[in-house]
């Protein structure tokens, strides 16, 4: 073999390596330019030898460099190398090695590693999906454009008696009433051009058909879904079979005990009926003799006929005391009698509250005189109201009543009489033992009385005070309390002021 010179040998060897090798001197200008630079990188070596390398032409290329780049080829393309560059004979070394069959395969083991980790995630996305679509309470299917069934779950073939092989890819008309299937594609298309989601429990039941052609009640959630295969709508679906079983029960039971209340109260409103019948003959039936025992006890206190001893005449005030007080406790039953019955009858007319209450206030003085109370009254002026003068009488005679029962000598009562917003007011306060808050509704009810050990006093029928509110209430007005125990008590009420006549000189008639 003949022996080749040392250059052409390295030569040889350097245009035989797939690497691109290339020299540079110390002003940068390139030396050596090996076969396989110009493979990869493009130029040819005549073109770059003397000059500047042509892909970093305007930047000096550091010794000792080892990076991964991309360079520019000469048509313009890039190419992904590996460059390794050390200091020679004052200049510098460089070794290209093509990567981009590396890059590329590494590429396509990043997407190829990217596809399965996608595939596994829509995997468990899937697996997933279809615990929940298993899981959900309520029969859920989803139908194309056509109106096919495309998906199911477990409940959809319980609640309609079909597999999933006999449902997937038939009509769900399947599943609509025959009276009903005529209309229901007009529906589909309906909600197809309006596609809003339509939410479950708008109190509207539908039916479907089962398989064995029975109907079940239903309530159904529609909603769109945009897909790649097109337009498609899932239909959430729940049998009410048992909700509406129970509400025809209750609605039974409802209807039950209605027409069972019905006849009560039409019992009870007999029964009412009786009482007040029964009470007002027995009060009217009472009342004859107490009125003849108080007339002859009258006549014998006026020793008419003869004189009576002291013992006698003490014992003929007994009589007729009683007398008067029994009078008076029948009289409160009679008229809460005709109240309840509704034959209490109003007699109404113009009144001057004032002189009503001041009459009666009058009649009540020597009463005040003797347990040693002062009574006053305020009267701003005059004041008119629409009313029953027997009545407005009665409702001041029952207030004043109460205070003068409840309060200790040595106090006071005071009446205030004035208009206010439409109606008059009237305010009976004393400085009597008070109530506590717990009766203040309670006291104007039938027959409630204060405990004797708050009040110190068992006296009447506990009648009084609901007669008064019901009577008030007739008039259109209200009554209320304001009271504390030890502070007294305030006893107001209303009636409707009197509108002036159309044809009276205030209104302008003539």
């Amino acid at each position: 073999m003949p022996q080749e010179h040392p250059a052409e040998f390295l030569r040889a060897l350097l245009d035989a390596s797939p690497v691109g090798v290339f020299a540079l001197d110390d002003a940068g200008r390139v030396r050596l330019w090996s076969s396989g630079a110009q493979r990869i990188l493009g130029w040819a070596e005549e073109n770059v030898i003397g000059n500047a390398l042509p892909f970093q032409p305007e930047r000096q290329i550091p010794a000792d460099q080892h990076a991964e780049l991309s360079l520019l080829r000469s048509d313009g393309a890039t190419v992904d190398v590996e460059m390794r560059t050390v200091a020679w004979q004052g200049g510098i070394l460089g070794i290209v090695t093509d990567i981009s069959r590396q890059r590329l395969a590494q590429q396509e083991i990043r997407d190829l590693r990217e596809k399965e980790q996608a595939a596994r995630l829509q995997a468990e996305a899937d697996h997933r999906f279809r615990e929940l679509l298993e899981a959900a309470p309520d029969a859920i299917i989803e139908v194309d454009h056509e109106g096919r069934i495309v998906l199911m779950n477990g409940v959809a073939e319980k609640t309609f008696g079909y597999t999933r092989q006999e449902l997937l890819g038939k009509s769900v008309d399947l599943l609509v009433p025959d009276q009903l299937r005529g209309m229901h594609g007009g529906h589909r298309a309906r909600f197809e051009a309006d596609p809003v989601t339509r939410p479950m429990g708008m109190g509207m039941v539908l039916h479907g058909r089962r398989k064995d052609g029975s109907s079940v009640p239903v309530e159904i959630s529609l909603s769109p879904v945009r897909s790649k295969e097109g337009f498609r709508a899932t239909a959430i679906i729940r049998d009410v079979t048992e909700r509406t079983l129970t509400e025809s029960r209750l609605r039974a039971l409802r209807e039950e005990y209605l027409r069972e209340l019905e006849l009560r109260n039409e019992e009870i409103e007999r029964a009412n009926r009786m009482k007040s019948e029964f009470m007002a003959n027995m009060s009217h039936e009472l009342r004859t003799p107490l009125h003849t025992i108080i007339g002859f006890s009258e006549l014998l206190g006026e020793e008419v006929k003869g004189p009576l001893n002291t013992d006698q005449k003490r014992y003929v005030g007994h009589i007729h005391k009683d007398g008067q007080h029994l009078l008076a406790l029948i009289n409160e039953i009679l008229d809460l009698s005709k109240i309840e019955a509704g034959k209490m009858v109003l007699n109404r007319e113009m009144l001057e509250l004032g002189a009503v209450v001041e009459e009666v206030l009058a009649s009540f003085r020597p009463r005040f005189v003797a347990k040693s109370l002062e009574a006053s009254l305020n009267i701003p002026g005059p004041v008119k109201v629409d009313g029953d003068r027997i009545r407005t009488r009665q409702i001041v005679v029952n207030l004043l009543s109460n205070a003068l029962k409840f309060t200790p000598a040595g106090g006071s009562v005071c009446v205030d009489v004035e208009p206010a917003d439409g109606f008059a007011r009237v305010a009976v306060t004393d400085t009597g033992i008070g109530i506590p808050q717990a009766h203040h509704e309670a006291i104007f009810e039938k027959f409630h009385q204060m405990e004797p050990a708050m009040s110190g006093i068992r006296e009447g029928t506990g009648l009084g005070l609901a007669i008064t509110k019901r009577l008030v209430e007739a008039h259109g007005g209200r009554i209320w309390l304001e009271s504390e125990p030890g502070r007294g008590s305030r006893f107001s009420f209303t009636l409707p002021l009197s509108k002036p006549s159309l044809s009276s000189p205030a209104a302008g008639g003539k």
